[in-house]
């Protein structure tokens, strides 16, 4: 949003010019000068391009060097309710103190500062305290050179000719200093590690019937981010330093360059405050650029045959002394997508392969909860298709209405996540078990969400088979939501119908129903049973199924157990209903809130599970 345009101070508001008297009084009290009232000429002059500056306030500080400074308090036209920021008159050069903007603004609270909007006053002399205390930092000079390096994409981007708003990188920022490739699309350019894996994200992102051409390009590894001073200004610059990294590096520079592309792009990775981060430079063939000594159509190669320059020839005719473009990089490697390279989940959940059977209201959100935690392979499994009464509760809309619901889903997940593998198989359960029985062997985790008993009793008793080697996910929701229930199958104790009759009833059910009779609706048709509920109820749900998930995905139980989510007593008695007996004897009434609860899934020698019943099943 556009910063708001400057206006006369007699415009503003009562409130506004209050506050502004009481900033006043207060840096005559603190600071023991009368503070000078800078006028609209001299705000305009100081800081141009800064439209929401309507007012200022200057002091002169004495410095340890003996030097006397001036500090600008500014205020916008919000203010109170967003606090003065303070700026350095009397500056240096851009560039030279890191945190010290050209205009002489200083940087000083994070992008999540808080402060209180209801002491105005105190807040401005907070920030004038630390811009002081910043200035004799940056004059003992200790904090230079180690905050331009640790923040060296800020800085970078201060010198930065473009953006980056549409150049993305999928490659991994670490060493070593390496080739890579980049794909141009319109007005988009990606960075990836290789031609297939570059080319796979590309068609899940845009589709199949987009070109798969893509050039090299070069990763430069820096042990240490480039200080402003040593910023690549031209071509030979950037080559230079290529050359100062390492013959790794240089050599990625020049094989990007080895066929004459109109543009070489180089990424320069290396670790700064939380991490690695990316910042970018373009060089680009002289034959294109105005004022070049060569015709248009006159290759670097004039002169030899093609593909027959001598190297060193080659490599000096582009990288000349012409200016580079240095440029901005946005991250969206999967790392990066999923915890900011913090989270020290991601790798392992990139490694994982999730079965999730049923994409209905419940399955549906607890899948796109794993594509959006990380989840590396997802196949999704459903034989249904989805319809307008579904939309109301589902992920997919309008759009999708008559398409399959995994086909659909899945397309849509692939398009948000395109660095992840999104399957569908469009059947059932039973059909999985005897036609796939593999890909379920294969699953980290098989998530279970198909509202059906008779196919989970079947794919029960597949797993107890398979002696149970990878834990499954059972989810599914009481009447009207109210409750909901996460069953995790792990290697020991019960599996699903050890606490699931023959004819798919819970030994446990949260919510009872005394005052109802169905606790289904129909529609007008014959077996057109549903339950008025919606997204919001049914959110608390999925997340804890989606959170179960999560757990067994990072954390395989060796014992199985279940956990149930019961919503506020205010919800279930508007809806009709109260907590059955044996819940509140086992669990008690609780403090009248959303709970989630844990309880144990014991072994009960159920027809599944018991001695001999893998024979009868057989």
């Amino acid at each position: 949003m556009p910063a708001p345009a400057a206006m006369p101070r007699d415009s503003l508001s009562l409130g506004w010019r209050q506050a502004a008297l009481r900033l006043e009084a207060t840096l005559r009290e603190r600071a023991g000068q009368v503070p000078e009232r800078v006028d609209e000429a001299t705000i305009a002059a100081d800081y141009p391009g800064r439209d929401w500056i309507v007012a200022a306030w200057r002091i002169c500080v004495v410095f340890s060097d003996g030097v006397t400074r001036r500090i600008d308090l500014v205020a916008g036209a919000q203010f109170p309710a967003t606090p003065v920021r303070t700026a350095l008159v009397d500056h240096p050069e851009p560039m030279t103190w890191p945190h010290v903007e050209s205009d002489g603004i200083l940087c000083l609270l994070p992008n999540m500062a808080e402060w209180d909007p209801d002491n105005p006053s105190e807040v401005a002399m907070d920030l004038l305290n630390r811009s002081v205390r910043l200035v004799e930092e940056l004059l003992d000079g200790s904090i230079i050179e180690r905050d331009f390096r640790e923040e060296f994409v800020t800085y970078w981007g201060y010198k930065v000719h473009s953006r980056g708003e549409s150049l993305f990188s999928l490659i991994s920022p670490e060493p070593p200093s390496r080739v890579v490739r980049v794909w141009r699309g319109k007005g988009i350019e990606i960075v990836g590690e290789d031609q297939d894996s570059l080319v796979d994200w590309v068609h899940r992102r845009f589709g199949h019937t987009v070109p798969a051409k893509t050039e090299a390009a070069a990763f430069l590894w820096l042990d240490a981010p480039l200080l402003p001073a040593e910023y690549p200004e031209t071509a030979a610059d950037l080559y230079r330093l290529a050359e100062r990294m390492g013959e790794d590096a240089k050599s990625a520079l020049e094989q990007a360059a080895s066929r004459e592309p109109d543009e070489v792009l180089a990424l320069l990775g290396a670790i700064g405050r939380g991490g690695a981060a990316l910042i970018g430079a373009k060089a680009f063939n002289p034959k294109r650029r105005k004022g070049r000594p060569r015709a248009p159509d006159e290759p670097l190669s004039i002169g030899f045959r093609p593909g027959h320059t001598p190297q060193p020839l080659l490599f000096g005719r582009f990288f000349r002394a012409v200016p580079v473009v240095r440029t901005l990089v946005q991250r969206c490697d999967a790392d990066w997508v999923h915890g900011r390279g913090q989270d020290f989940r991601t790798n392992r959940l990139l490694r994982a392969m999730v079965v999730v059977v049923g994409c209905g209201s419940v399955g549906a959100p607890v899948a796109c909860a794993l594509a959006q935690a990380g989840a590396g392979r997802i196949v999704l499994v459903d034989p249904e298709a989805l319809s307008w009464p579904n939309v109301g509760r589902h992920p997919l809309g309008a759009a999708d209405v008559g398409r399959n619901k995994a086909e659909a889903l899945a397309e849509r997940l692939r398009t948000d996540y395109p660095h992840l593998t999104i399957e569908h198989r469009a059947f059932g359960l039973r059909q999985l078990i005897s036609h796939d029985s593999d890909l379920l062997a294969g699953a980290d985790l098989i998530v279970a969400a198909t509202g059906n008993w008779v196919a989970e009793s079947a794919l029960n008793r597949w797993h107890v088979r398979q002696e149970r080697a990878h834990p499954i996910v059972y989810g599914w929701t009481e009447a009207y939501a109210c409750a909901g229930h996460a069953v995790a199958i792990g290697k020991e104790e019960g599996c699903l119908q050890c606490h699931i009759g023959r004819t798919g009833a819970p030994d446990l059910t949260v919510v009872e129903w005394p005052n109802r009779g169905d606790l289904y609706q129909e529609e007008p048709a014959c077996g057109a049973h549903y339950q008025p509920y919606g997204p919001v109820e049914l959110g608390y749900i999925t997340a804890m199924i989606a959170e179960t998930a999560l757990d067994c995905l990072l954390d395989p139980p060796e014992q199985s157990f279940g956990r149930v989510l019961v919503a506020s007593k205010r919800r279930i008695v508007a809806s009709g209903g109260c907590l059955t007996k044996k819940w509140r004897s086992e669990f008690g009434e609780g403090d009248g809130g959303v709970r989630t609860v844990d309880r144990p899934w014991p072994a009960v020698g159920c027809a599944a599970c018991a001695p001999g019943s893998l024979d009868e099943v057989a």
